[in-house]
């Protein structure tokens, strides 16, 4: 039944070209920006859920604070 309806349908073949090349595009594009990435940002990264909270208390001076204890 969906065999027939899809062949029915005129130029219905670039659909799955044009999808691949959307695919593609991005996939690529994520690579160059993986790629460039600055190592020290994510050497930080990396590292920031083993810190200490005191590290992660330190950034706030109080007045802003907006957390609950």
């Amino acid at each position: 039944m969906y065999k027939e309806l899809l062949q029915s349908i005129e130029g219905i073949e670039i659909y799955p070209l044009i999808s691949l090349f959307i695919f593609l595009a991005l996939f690529i594009g994520v690579v160059i920006w993986i790629a460039k990435l600055d190592k020290g940002y994510v050497k930080e990264m990396k590292t920031l859920p083993l810190e200490d909270d005191e590290y992660h208390k330190n950034l706030y001076d109080g007045k802003n604070d907006t957390r609950t204890e």
